[in-house]
C-alpha cells in the first residue's frame, strides 16, 4: 500500500513540480512559484544541514524503494521512482550550476506608529 501511495504522490505532485522547478531555474525565471520554491528550498536546506550525507541518503532510500517495488512486482512504481531520481538529479545540478541559496528570513518587530 505504501508503494502505491508514494507512486501516486510522485506521479501527480513531486515529479511535475520538480521538472517545472528545473525548467524555471534553467531558463532563469525567478521568483519561483510557491510549490517549486518549496522543492528548491527543501533541497538546499537539506544539503546545507546534512552536507555530503544528503545525496547519499536520497540515493540509498530511492534505490531501496526501487528494489522493494521490483520485489513486489510493481514495475510502474519502479519506473516512476527512477524517473523521479533522474528529475531530482537534474534539479540538483541546476541548483549547483546557478549557485542558488536560501536567504534566511529575519524577523524583526515593526516600529510603533507615531
Amino acid at each position: 500500500m505504501g508503494i502505491f501511495i508514494y507512486t501516486l504522490f510522485l506521479v501527480f505532485f513531486l515529479i511535475p513540480v520538480t521538472l517545472r522547478a528545473y525548467l524555471s531555474i534553467k531558463n532563469g525565471r525567478s521568483p519561483l512559484p510557491h510549490f517549486q520554491n518549496n522543492v528548491v528550498v527543501s533541497k538546499v536546506q537539506t544539503r546545507k544541514t546534512l552536507g555530503a550525507l544528503s545525496p547519499v541518503l536520497f540515493w540509498v532510500f530511492h534505490v531501496l524503494f526501487v528494489l522493494a517495488a521490483l520485489v513486489a512486482e510493481a514495475w510502474i512504481s519502479a519506473i516512476v521512482v527512477i524517473a523521479y531520481m533522474v528529475a531530482s538529479a537534474m534539479l540538483s545540478t541546476q541548483i549547483k550550476l546557478k549557485g542558488i541559496g536560501v536567504v534566511p528570513e529575519v524577523a524583526a518587530p515593526t516600529p510603533p506608529d507615531s
